[in-house]
């Protein structure tokens, strides 16, 4: 086979267009060729640069997350007390997240073992996050003390849990509620100067 001509073509452009497509079609349904078709470029050049679909479609849902987690963990450092960083993670990932890709991976991790690297992956790029604000408020005596891994695991844990349901739109499961539960829970976990009014 000829190799492909390669000199219009970027990783980068068919990473994006792996994240477009995902996003539009979910994980499963995304093909090489729809990728190929969204970057400009043929099935050949795709598979110059990665080994097969599950290659690819694992690298961009990685970069997709250093993004997302880049662009709301930036923007939640520049807010002015640890609770409002840790409201403004969460509200970013229950208003933002693509939660319908991450049931995916997490579905597709239970057999694949390089799903399940990328999966533990971005699972401990989330929970560092939430620890690091947790210890940060606790540091300075606006949370109250305690074991900051622990509390990170149980509102990591509410979420992780909530989030799909709203994904796949569960009766009586509401944006509104989670929020209302979470914020509640994480009030109890780190004390009064954790704000529970409304996102």
């Amino acid at each position: 086979m000829a190799r492909p001509r390669l000199d219009h073509v970027r990783k980068a452009q068919i990473v994006t267009a792996a994240i477009d497509v995902m996003n539009d079609r979910g994980y499963a349904n995304a093909r090489v060729a729809d990728i190929a078709e969204a970057a400009g470029t043929s099935p050949a050049a795709i598979l110059y640069w990665f080994s097969g679909k599950e290659e690819l479609l694992n690298h961009a849902l990685l970069q997709h997350e250093i993004e997302f987690h880049d662009k709301h963990t930036a923007r939640a450092d520049r807010q002015s007390s640890s609770s409002d960083r840790l409201r403004f993670l969460f509200k970013a990932m229950v208003r933002h997240y693509h939660w319908a890709l991450w049931m995916e991976l997490c579905v597709l991790a239970l057999r694949d073992e390089s799903a399940a690297a990328t999966r533990n992956r971005l699972d401990r790029r989330w929970r560092a996050a939430l620890r690091k604000v947790i210890n940060e408020g606790q540091e300075s005596g606006e949370f109250i003390a305690g074991n900051a891994d622990d509390i990170m695991f149980i509102l990591a844990g509410l979420l992780d849990g909530f989030a799909p349901l709203l994904a796949v739109k569960a009766k009586g499961v509401t944006r509104a509620r989670v929020e209302r539960v979470w914020l509640s829970e994480a009030s109890r976990l780190l004390g009064p100067n954790f704000s529970t009014r409304s996102l």
